[in-house]
């Protein structure tokens, strides 16, 4: 029993000694993290350079992945979108704000951090304040990867705003104004829209809205389509053309008015000239 009893002992020293891996909050990866911050505040991209490698895989909550050169890129953006940034202290007390350093067995280092980003819009000139979650990857006292977690909206419109002032939108609004044609009414309509809609869903990921909109006496419907680009519209174009959505929706609709809203390059203009288009540029306003 004794023997049974110091095995247990020794075995529960050696689990103690060897966690998966070892949590730290007051460690120098932290503070690293922790002047990170307070030099975005400071919009000091000087302290980025240093402290990001070379290496750098940098992914946003968008699983969209760039290098270090886009990653300073775009946080010089935020310096344009946002005024007055700022951070919630780190105390360590684990009921707020707080950054934490874990050391893996394998020897991977991440350092998580919890805060709230606080800034007003240099565009919409809104206060705005929500929670992120950002985690960082090292090899030594450089980090090599960063992976965000947060609701990128305030961002987004920020965005939006400031290439509505600006002018220098790349998105584009489609609207067709449809006549329903005989022997059509908004139950078959309805129907027939599901494959459309699932097709265009499986296919064109920067068609981004799409939408039809069926009048009172079901004879005339809107329909309304966004592109993220002039080649997303493109791309709809030339599968409406070679897929099988063209003969069911010309079954179903004839064609009265044509609008395409937004830049639009010569390129473009060139590859739509057998449609009636009629061709409108953003004078106010925003496109979300």
């Amino acid at each position: 029993m004794r023997s049974l009893l110091l095995c247990m002992t020794v075995i529960f020293m050696v689990s103690c000694q060897n966690p998966y891996g070892t949590v730290t909050t007051n460690d120098e990866k932290s503070e690293i993290i922790k002047t990170l911050f307070q030099e975005v505040s400071n919009e000091n991209i000087a302290y980025l350079e240093k402290v990001f490698s070379d290496s750098l895989v940098f992914i946003n909550p968008h699983e969209q992945t760039l290098n270090k050169t886009a990653f300073i890129a775009a946080v010089s953006g935020l310096f344009d979108l946002f005024e007055d940034i700022s951070f919630d202290p780190v105390d360590g007390d684990a009921l707020g704000a707080e950054i934490e350093t874990t050391t893996y067995e394998n020897g991977i280092t991440w350092t998580n951090i919890w805060n709230n980003f606080k800034a007003k819009g240099a565009y919409t000139g809104q206060e705005v304040n929500f929670p992120f979650h950002i985690s960082y990857q090292w090899d030594g006292n450089k980090i090599t990867k960063e992976v965000q977690f947060f609701d990128t909206t305030v961002f987004d419109n920020e965005a939006n705003a400031k290439a509505a002032q600006t002018k220098s939108s790349k998105k584009l609004i489609v609207l067709l104004e449809l006549g329903v044609n005989k022997g059509f009414n908004k139950t078959r309509i309805e129907d027939a829209l599901k494959s459309i809609t699932a097709y265009i869903r499986a296919n064109e990921p920067n068609t981004y809205d799409y939408n039809y909109f069926i009048s009172k006496d079901e004879k005339s419907v809107t329909l309304m389509e966004k592109y993220l680009h002039e080649d997303d519209f493109i791309t709809h174009v030339n599968n409406f053309e070679n897929g099988p959505n063209m003969a069911p929706f010309f079954e179903m609709f004839s064609v009265k008015d044509f609008i395409v809203a937004g830049q639009c390059s010569d390129s473009l203009k060139n590859r739509m000239k057998a449609f009636p288009i009629d061709y409108r540029t953003q004078v106010g306003g925003w496109i979300d």
